[in-house]
């Protein structure tokens, strides 16, 4: 079986789209002071460009499943929405994401200790180390929810990283060719 590299566009779009992710990263980072302004401008431009980007997948992807394609266009118009949505409420938008910074936690935790309860299946020390961290995640996300300026520059920190993270995974996917798997790949028709 053979793999086939995705189509050029597609590497282009990723190339393209990994150097705006840089940019951004860049850009929170040099401009803490407008940070959350950053944050909401860039949560809404991201949603922009990734629901062009998953409507022209779905739209032109012919190399994808059918059900795959309409799943994309989906999901691109309601990122369409969110932007809509973030653009007219910012404060509802950085909300929003501090909300989620608290349950991501909260659940971590509690699922860190139940881990640690989980009986004998794991060592001692892998028990304890769970609940150490479910508890510490708990802690945290009760800090977050009292202090919320502190979710908030945590979250414009986590932002940095995972933009800088996901425009270099783009860039080197677009600039090597990430290969499209046989099943996929068997799908395509002439």
């Amino acid at each position: 079986m053979s793999m086939d590299k995705m189509p050029s566009w597609v590497r282009v779009a990723e190339i393209v789209l990994g150097l705006v992710s840089l940019v951004a990263g860049i850009w929170v980072i040099i401009y803490p002071g407008l940070a959350v302004l950053s944050l909401i401008l860039l949560l809404s431009v991201g949603l922009i460009f990734l629901g062009w980007r998953d409507v022209l997948l779905g739209a032109m992807g012919r190399f994808l499943p059918g059900w795959l394609r309409a799943v994309n266009i989906a999901l691109g118009i309601l990122a369409f929405i969110l932007s809509v949505i973030v653009i007219a409420e910012p404060g509802f938008a950085v909300l929003t994401l501090v909300l989620l910074l608290y349950v991501a936690l909260f659940v971590r935790g509690v699922s860190g200790i139940a881990l640690g309860a989980a009986g004998n299946l794991f060592s001692t020390m892998h028990r304890a180390a769970s609940v150490i961290a479910g508890v510490l995640s708990i802690v945290l996300a009760i800090v977050f929810l009292a202090l919320p300026g502190l979710a908030i520059a945590t979250l414009v920190l986590l932002l940095s990283i995972g933009l800088l993270a996901t425009g270099l995974e783009a860039i080197a996917a677009g600039a090597m060719g990430r290969k499209i798997i046989p099943v996929i790949a068997s799908q395509i028709k002439p």
